[in-house]
């Protein structure tokens, strides 16, 4: 019993060891090909930088004789960044996700939500206060409505002939670019005014056993004013034509009465298993179905004995010969030389073995007994000598 627990804990570090080799085996690929895209986009970047800052000494040096850079993609969206470089490829690690939001209670307790006012504290629209659109917990960005915007490149091959070449988007920010702003009102001067809140912690943690969500309650640390959550927009609801109208689905169909069974037979026959192979009574259709399916099978299963090649033919008609024949009787003549060859056969093997087919005489009462065999001679003793 000790061997075959020794043998299962050691199996099981085995495969805990294979398991973690593969797992980091995977983490490594993942952040592999993550620095891969992000080079790329770097490198994309700096290219197009590069081309923009050889353009304008172009222009300043050789006027108009400088070369064109509207061609090709850039063709109606010369100046504009490509969609490749619009959003961070892949996710960014807990430490870096941590840092961009320390100020909102850090990664896994967030304190923002889609909804939220928040004032931009870098790029063009600093100082400007808008409403967030779109947060990614995997980046630990957020995009506000009509603010950083950009103009992206599309590819001619996804814009099509009649679309534009450029389109006017958000680009995403780091939490740590913006600041929520809510209005308070000062307890001295009883006004109410929109202040930039630096600081959120959660407080209240709640979790649901069932869903696993979690709720909390966002709070200023220091004035210990809970901030409450954006209220959630209803979707829009469209109508179609192909929709049911409600005045049809409360409409009544069908009124049960004492005549008839409480719903249509055909709603019976779908609960009840109209062709269950449990069911002892069927319909006589459904039975005359099942016989015709059954015929159907001999019959080519006959067609399939019919079909037989020369050869098999010519079998066949040899074993019906023999069988018409019936079996062979043995003749007297035919048993005197079958008697007359088990003889030779029995002679020839007892000549060759040695052996004579006579019986042995029987030994007289007074002829000598027999001399001792070698075995008796050795263990009896000599005779005495005279």
């Amino acid at each position: 019993m000790q061997k075959i627990l020794r043998r299962v804990a050691t199996a099981e570090r085995v495969a805990v060891k294979r398991q973690k080799g593969k797992d980091l085996q995977f983490y490594k690929k993942g952040k592999a090909e993550e620095s891969k895209q992000r080079n790329q986009q770097v490198g994309m970047a700096l290219g197009e930088i590069g081309r923009a800052k050889q353009a304008i000494r172009d222009d300043w040096a050789m006027g108009a004789l400088s070369p064109r850079t509207d061609i090709k993609e850039e063709h109606g969206a010369f100046g504009t960044i490509g969609e490749s470089r619009f959003a961070s490829p892949g996710s960014y690690s807990l430490a870096v996700r941590n840092a961009r939001c320390q100020w909102a209670g850090g990664a896994y307790y967030l304190n923002l939500a889609k909804g939220d006012r928040v004032v931009l504290l870098d790029g063009p629209d600093k100082g400007r206060i808008g409403y967030i659109s779109d947060i990614n917990h995997d980046t630990a960005e957020l995009t506000v409505k009509d603010l950083n915007k950009t103009n992206i490149r599309i590819n001619p091959l996804i814009r099509g002939d009649l679309a534009e070449a450029a389109a006017n988007i958000e680009l995403p920010l780091p939490i740590s670019a913006v600041r929520l702003v809510h209005p308070i009102t000062d307890p001295t001067t009883n006004t109410t005014r929109d202040v930039i809140i630096n600081q959120l912690v959660h407080s209240g943690l709640v979790t649901d056993r069932l869903s696993g969500k979690r709720r909390w309650q966002r709070v200023v640390p220091g004035l210990n004013i809970s901030i409450p959550w954006p209220v959630k927009e209803e979707p829009e609801i469209s109508d179609y034509k192909a929709d049911t109208l409600r005045i049809n689905v409360e409409e009544k169909t069908f009124v049960p009465t004492l005549l008839r069974p409480p719903m249509p037979e055909a709603i019976i026959d779908e609960l009840r298993g109209k062709y269950s192979r449990f069911r002892t009574r069927h319909d006589a259709e459904y039975v005359a179905r099942l016989e015709a399916e059954d015929q159907a099978k001999k019959d080519r299963a006959k067609l399939m004995e019919s079909m037989r090649t020369p050869l098999q033919e010519f079998h066949r008609a040899e074993r019906a010969n023999k069988k018409k024949k019936g079996k062979p009787r043995l003749t007297l003549e035919m048993l005197e030389k079958i008697g007359e060859v088990i003889a030779k056969n029995r002679e020839r093997t007892l000549n060759a073995a040695g052996v004579s087919d006579a019986l042995p005489s029987q030994p007289s009462p007074d002829a000598p007994p027999p001399p001792p065999t070698s075995s008796n001679a050795e263990s009896s003793p000599p005779p005495p000598s005279t």
